[in-house]
């Protein structure tokens, strides 16, 4: 296989936005056969490039699409290549832009049957994978790392969020945020309260795609890991419902989603506790993400983080932890 447009070439369609540099371009493989892929390569930009550095999130990517994406039973791009060296990395996708898939825009709102498809898709995922994560132990390391850079960068990185987004953060939540940074160890911990399994860990609206036969998809898995299912569940349904669609919808959407996870689904009582509280991590996310400004469009941001906060607020969110 060869890449006939070589990313670096000016014919090539760049995007800067996000955490790496993301291009289309034309490979050719063993058989003649020329396809349009999508590469991915460090970004140009060098707070991006630490953003994936220091947590291995390129790593991840890579050890996803090398060892586990045919073990998950949800849609991913087909992958072509997919190699780590040092800080170098290049994954090699099938262009979903020209297979006739549907992708998502980052602020897109998903109706309620998207939404439930979205999640019934990842229910079987966690499922398959409930208790199964230490098969690949990289994928609990990732946990740890980011916990470790958690308690390390939460309060600073919160604070500028806070700052960066002043206008969209209620000021009811500016307090709670600020206490939660502080004790980010403890939070989490409540938030990865009973079984693990293997995470997408960041399926907000640009992350979802669906395939021309219907199929929900995931693109981006960097972020994956073993982790609590309902933080999937929590981060999909502050991202992409608008705040009256969650508000009418979510928990019939929860009851749904546990009735796919069959007898592994902990008691209603429990996952509800669970939800709340992860809906502190998507807030979170959004806030980072806010303070760094390399990783999504500004005006994208500011309403991702709008939902999560409305989340948070209507569910007290913050107020489900005991410091």
């Amino acid at each position: 296989m060869r890449l006939l447009t070589h990313p670096s070439h000016q014919n090539t369609r760049e995007q800067s936005n996000g955490t790496t540099k993301r291009v289309h371009a034309q490979l050719e493989l063993a058989s003649g056969q020329v396809v349009p892929v999508f590469v991915k390569q460090p970004s140009s930009s060098w707070l991006a490039k630490l953003f994936v550095a220091l947590p291995r999130l390129s790593q991840a990517e890579v050890a996803f699409y090398s060892q586990l994406q045919h073990q998950v039973p949800i849609a991913t791009p087909h992958c072509y290549i997919a190699q780590h060296h040092h800080t170098n990395f290049i994954l090699v996708l099938e262009d979903l832009s020209q297979s006739g898939a549907t992708l998502r825009s980052a602020t897109q709102a998903l109706s309620p049957d998207e939404a439930n498809d979205m999640l019934a898709a990842l229910a079987d995922m966690h499922r398959q994978w409930w208790e199964r994560t230490t098969e690949y132990k990289w994928l609990a390391a990732n946990c740890h790392r980011e916990q470790a850079l958690g308690r390390w960068l939460a309060p600073t990185l919160c604070r500028l969020g806070l700052y960066q987004a002043r206008s969209v953060v209620p000021p009811e939540l500016m307090e709670p945020i600020r206490r939660y940074a502080r004790n980010r160890q403890a939070a989490q911990q409540a938030m990865q309260q009973g079984a693990a399994t293997l995470i997408h860990n960041d399926p907000h609206p640009a992350n979802q795609f669906v395939t021309a036969a219907g199929e929900p998809g995931l693109l981006d898995w960097q972020l994956c890991r073993q982790g609590p299912a309902l933080r999937d569940v929590a981060y999909l349904l502050a991202t992409s419902l608008t705040p009256n669609t969650r508000r009418n919808e979510e928990q019939n959407l929860l009851a749904e989603y546990l009735g796919r996870l069959g007898p592994l689904a902990p008691s209603p009582d429990k996952a509800w506790l669970l939800y709340r509280r992860n809906i502190v991590y998507a807030t979170e996310a959004m806030l980072i993400t806010a303070a760094l400004k390399a990783m999504m469009p500004t005006p994208d941001t500011l309403t991702l983080l709008e939902r999560t906060c409305a989340a948070a607020l209507d569910l007290n969110a913050f107020n489900t932890f005991h410091f």
